[in-house]
């Protein structure tokens, strides 16, 4: 590998990146609905599948499920905080 193109890819602007990715997203929702987020959400999944076949395991999982009741939490406050106004 090339050190110094290690150094430029390392040296991006990540957040310029993450608001790259999050645009794209949106105009794709906007223009083809949810479709395309789900075909890459299922190719992630087949790709890490193929490298670990085990994946996702037990502890992935669990991760996975705190990380889904941890939102959960967070929109009924959420939730609870506009049915206030």
């Amino acid at each position: 590998m090339d050190p110094a193109a290690l150094r430029t890819f390392a040296g991006r602007d990540w957040s310029a990146v993450a608001v790259a990715k999050r645009d794209h997203w949106i105009l794709e929702y906007r223009r083809h609905g949810a479709g395309p987020a789900r075909l890459a959400s299922t190719r992630l999944w087949q790709h890490a599948r193929r490298l670990h076949p085990a994946f996702p395991d037990t502890a992935d999982r669990m991760r996975d499920l705190d990380d889904h009741l941890a939102l959960r939490q967070r929109l009924d406050a959420a939730a609870r905080a506009l049915a206030r106004r």
